[in-house]
């Protein structure tokens, strides 16, 4: 049976099934099909869909069956709650002995008494929402006209909030057989618009900040009236009051006026924003910071002396040994005294100090017992050796493989708010040979890694500088590190050391600005893969410098943009990674091109990448994400080459999933064996590269959910190579050089671990005659020679 047919008959067997679910309705019964809008035209829709009170069962699409229906129904056929309530009273009379036994200790009694409570709430749960099937289905949507109704009142509310007091809502059943259609008109009329803006305050203080800020204002003259914007105009004036000086002040005092009457000219509205007094009539009191106390050692107890005392700055830190440097928290903490009391400066000391990963905790409270104002500062420390072991399964671009780490971490070594840790690390993961195309191998990874994280930049700063830098939790990071990987092709050992500086502007926003990293690295070929890089060289192909000895130098520079932390499954988010390096920069600076002998190689390039991802929720259950990636290396040095780890490649699970891991391309290059048959045998490396990819994914049940998905992309070098013609990228054909791929997947999301499993298949495939699409006009993919209509990944976490 060819694939058509097979595509057909599964067609047919659901649409003449009753894959609605309508076989379930009992008489009389309608099932909710569609909801839909009208008149909702420059109106947030996905609001107003939030505000049905009822929707349809959820459908795959095109094939349109509800197979959550079907599970509930499986379920519901064998629910019988009287069997549930016998069995509750079954564990009662077999637990009540037990724990009434007088010989019983109160412990063992406690412990019994809970077991039974578990047992009776698993069965509550069942007699109340039904057994695990039909939790986990969903119940026929019966179609309910109060429920209709009831929608109409939300939506008529939601305009109305939005300033459409005179908007109306009617909604019209279209009935088709037994599925019902559900149309909610909306006829919003003329909006009312903003037409003054007045500050009703009797505070002069207060006046005047309001004034200095009225630009922030939410509420805007000539827009239309959104009660939203009052709810969010109450907190910006309350966060502004708080951050200047106004301590006890809090949402309740804000309140507004809206009047439609006094404008004669109809549809508009003026607003009165009002900050009250107290509720005594006294007016708001600025307060200031009479004093600030830093207790570093607060949860120690029962020590014969007192804390001493030190001043630093105008703050007075007590403890009873002396652990840290006080200048460094002194940049991290941002309360003084004879300061206006600022909420934001609250918050932010103790985010920064517990960016600093030395204190267990870090509370704030503020005593005005007395007349003064005083803030308190407590922390206590974190031990300071700390050690962990961590194993779990990595994935990259092969098979899953074990991996153990283990790690030394040191806080506070030099008294400075530092951090040294020792690692160690082994991993054995399965990777598709270089040099064969059926064989997977296991790639071994070990080695070990010496860091120290300084809460500063180490730069010749002045104070203020680095005082002000505190804001943006500024780290440096020192390593050093010796790694090996151990594959059947190479053995291919690394010595590392390398300096980060690390900045955060903001929430949204990360720098990494690597200035020195170097790394010494030596391999060791088999005799296939040296024969291979051979081939590769007598045609031009300058690969084999790769794995030369050398030296590789570089700097670079990372920016992270992460908005609404991506992947949250609350609404839209999004994450950009920009990435610059320079290779090779550094030996101009030592003023040698060669400076540890001719016998290594040096490399020189450039390098750019960005990888920009898209999350956005459709519903509680669905979301779609997009991932472009793209990027470019350039080779500039003598040996015309890139360290091997600085190429790009394409294909695996992390990538383009209808190819073998780093085997797509480069370009419209054609791998053949002797035959002259299609061969994916080697890893393509490439100075460019291209990838998109959708995925939409949606829940099947429990804590197993699905995705289908589309991957584009290719890698291509360059320049131009005889020993992988049509590997260049031109700009005039690139396009045609794209491949496609698609397939799904299923995905275990066990909270602490996501397990994912995707079946691809290609699409289209450059490398093919004429870049033709794999599938012809019969469907018939799976009869195709040469082709692996079918590849598998395993993956940990999401792709992207």
């Amino acid at each position: 049976m060819n694939f058509r047919t097979l595509f057909y008959s599964v067609i047919y067997l659901f649409l003449f099934s009753g894959c609605l679910g309508t076989r379930y309705l009992k008489e009389d019964q309608k099932l909710l099909y569609k909801q839909k809008l009208s008149g909702a035209k420059d109106l947030d829709k996905e609001a107003l869909a939030a505000l049905f009170q009822d929707e349809p069962n959820s459908r795959i699409p095109i094939i349109q069956w509800s197979p959550y229906m079907d599970i509930y129904q499986m379920g519901k056929s064998g629910y019988d709650p009287e069997k549930y309530e016998a069995k509750q009273e079954s564990i009662r009379e077999k637990f009540r002995p037990k724990i009434n036994n007088e010989k019983l200790s109160e412990k063992k009694r406690l412990k019994l008494r809970s077991k039974m409570n578990k047992k009776l709430a698993r069965l509550e749960r069942a007699i109340e929402e039904g057994n695990w099937l039909m939790r986990i289905g969903e119940a026929p949507a019966i179609f309910d006209s109060s429920v209709s109704k009831s929608t109409v009142g939300q939506l008529e509310r939601y305009l109305h909030t939005h300033g459409y007091f005179n908007a109306a809502v009617d909604y019209q059943a279209q009935i088709m057989e037994d599925l019902v259609t559900v149309e909610y008109k909306i006829t919003r009329r003329e909006p009312y618009i903003i037409d003054s803006l007045i500050t009703s305050v009797d505070n002069v203080r207060i006046d005047s900040l309001l004034s200095a800020n009225v630009s922030s204002s939410l509420l805007k003259k000539g827009e239309i009236y959104n009660q939203k914007n009052l709810t969010d105009e109450r907190e910006r004036i309350t966060k502004l009051l708080n951050d200047n000086g106004f301590y006890d002040f809090s949402r309740q005092f804000v309140s507004f006026q809206v009047d439609s009457s006094t404008i004669q000219s109809g549809k508009n509205v003026i607003i009165n924003t009002m900050i009250n007094n107290k509720n005594d009539g006294s007016q708001h009191k600025v307060f200031r910071l009479d004093s600030v106390i830093f207790t570093t050692d607060a949860d120690i107890r029962g020590v014969p002396v007192d804390r001493k005392d030190e001043v630093f700055n105008g703050i007075h830190y007590r403890f009873y040994k002396k652990r840290y440097a006080k200048k460094i928290i002194d940049w991290r903490f941002f309360l003084y005294p004879q300061e206006l009391y600022s909420k934001q400066n609250t918050f932010e000391s103790q985010r920064q100090l517990s960016n600093l990963d030395i204190f267990k905790f870090i509370n704030i409270n503020y005593d005005t017992t007395g007349g003064s104002f005083i803030a308190n500062v407590f922390t206590s420390p974190l031990q300071k050796y700390q050690t962990s072991t961590e194993v779990g399964v990595n994935v990259s671009q092969g098979l899953p493989g074990p991996f153990v780490n283990t790690s030394l971490k040191i806080r506070n070594i030099f008294r400075g708010l530092e951090s040294m840790s020792l690692s160690g690390r082994f991993g054995i993961e399965g990777v598709a040979s270089a040099t064969e195309e059926d064989n997977v191998y296991s790639s071994i990874e070990y080695g070990g890694n010496l860091s120290v994280a300084f809460p500063q930049f180490l730069f010749p700063l002045g104070q203020r500088i680095k005082r002000s830098m505190g804001r943006y939790n500024p780290q440096t990071r020192v390593t050093a590190g010796l790694n090996y990987t151990d594959r059947p092709e190479y053995l291919r050992n690394n010595i590392n050391t390398r300096i980060d500086y690390s900045w955060q502007v903001n929430e949204n926003k990360k720098y990494v600005l690597t200035p020195a990293d170097f790394s010494f690295i030596n391999s060791s070929l088999s005799n296939d893969f040296d024969s291979l890089l051979n081939d590769l060289a007598m045609n031009g192909n300058n690969l084999r410098n790769s794995f030369l000895p050398s030296f590789v130098s570089s700097s670079s520079m990372a920016i992270v943009y992460n908005f609404n932390n991506y992947g949250n499954r609350q609404q839209n988010s999004s994450y950009l990674r920009l990435f610059v390096e320079t290779g090779g920069n550094l030996l101009s600076l030592l003023g040698d091109d060669t400076p540890f002998g001719r016998d290594l190689e040096y490399y020189r390039w450039a390098k750019f990448s960005a990888d920009f991802r898209l999350h956005r929720p459709l519903g509680k259950s669905s979301a779609l994400a997009y991932r472009i990636n793209t990027g470019v290396a350039y080779a500039y040095g003598d040996n015309e080459t890139l360290p091997y780890e600085r190429f790009f490649f394409a294909g695996g699970s992390n990538s383009i999933r209808a190819w073998r891991p780093r085997r797509l391309g480069p370009g419209a290059y054609r791998q053949t064996d002797q035959d002259g048959n299609i061969t994916n045998a080697f890893e393509q490396p490439g100075n460019v590269i291209l990838e998109a990819s959708v995925e939409f994914r949606h829940k099947l049940f429990g804590f197993v959910n699905g995705a289908t998905f589309i991957d584009a992309g290719n890698v291509w070098t360059l320049q131009d190579e005889t020993a992988r013609p049509g590997a260049q990228f031109q700009f005039e054909n690139f396009l045609r050089q794209v491949a496609l791929g698609a397939g799904y997947g299923v995905r275990f999301d066990f909270s602490f671990l996501l397990l994912r499993f995707d079946a691809a298949f290609k699409l289209y495939d450059p490398a093919r005659a004429g870049g033709t699409f794999i599938w012809d006009k019969e469907f018939d993919a799976i009869d195709h020679q040469n082709v692996r209509d079918l590849i598998i990944n395993i993956g940990i976490g999401y792709p992207f």
